[in-house]
């Protein structure tokens, strides 16, 4: 992934639709509101162009986000059409499927195909590569829900202590000694990990809600459940 500079622009409240949309809208904000979406989803796009076959991922993806600056087809991007995600997918699917009759062999440069975006967002949670992806995708987020966490505490080591408890409870001993590192009790320990799972799920749920057309409690709820239901799946390697 090239390099990008830190984004200092884009407000915390802003959903991934109205990051969206300012990258279609060019100029100097354009280009930072483009940059966070490539820092955002590089890597699951790319992993998703290696598992459809190509072996220069990496070149895809980026040729992919030049192509979405050049002829601004982001600009066409409707937040009424559903989820962030589909979109996103859907327009890298028709972008590779482009490429692939162009001539995804060659080298940058020349013979580059057009991101065609989409009218609608056909994704069939049916589909295999398309599951790999949910999962891909609920990773990424529960990724930078984590990272948001953690930015928003104030001891950085008691967070680096207590953080493996976040996804999975410890034994008694396991409390125990991240309490006497933390001059803490277990129970003081418990409470503490009780309280930032709860700030977790707050943030893992305005993740969800930024990249929903809608997001209204019941379809968080739903889009939750297609993404718990996708982490307890196998791995794509697990199926292999």
């Amino acid at each position: 992934m090239p390099a990008v500079h830190a984004n200092h622009d884009i407000p915390p409240t802003a959903t991934r639709w109205s990051i969206v949309l300012a990258a279609g809208a060019g100029g100097a904000v354009g280009r930072e509101a483009l940059a966070w979406l490539c820092r955002q989803y590089w890597d699951v796009l790319a992993r998703h162009a290696r598992r459809k076959g190509w072996d220069e991922a990496e070149d895809a993806i980026q040729d992919f986000f030049a192509r979405l600056i050049e002829r601004g087809a982001i600009a066409q991007a409707d937040p009424a059409r559903g989820r962030f995600r589909s979109w996103l997918l859907t327009s890298l699917d028709h972008f590779l499927a482009n490429r692939a009759q162009a001539g995804g062999a060659m080298k940058r440069g020349g013979g580059r195909p057009d991101v065609v975006m989409p009218e609608d967002h056909p994704v069939e949670p049916g589909r295999a590569e398309d599951q790999a992806f949910i999962r891909d995708w609920a990773l990424t987020l529960l990724a930078q829900a984590e990272d948001r966490l953690a930015r928003e505490q104030q001891d950085d080591q008691r967070f680096a202590l207590l953080r493996p408890f976040l996804m999975a409870a410890g034994d008694a001993a396991a409390y125990r000694k991240a309490g006497d590192a933390l001059h803490l009790g277990e129970g003081a320990v418990k409470v503490a990990v009780h309280r930032l799972r709860a700030r977790l799920t707050v943030l893992i749920r305005e993740a969800i809600g930024d990249s929903l057309a809608e997001p209204d409690p019941r379809c968080i709820d739903h889009e939750l459940d297609v993404l718990i239901s996708a982490l307890a799946g196998p791995s794509p390697e697990q199926r292999l």
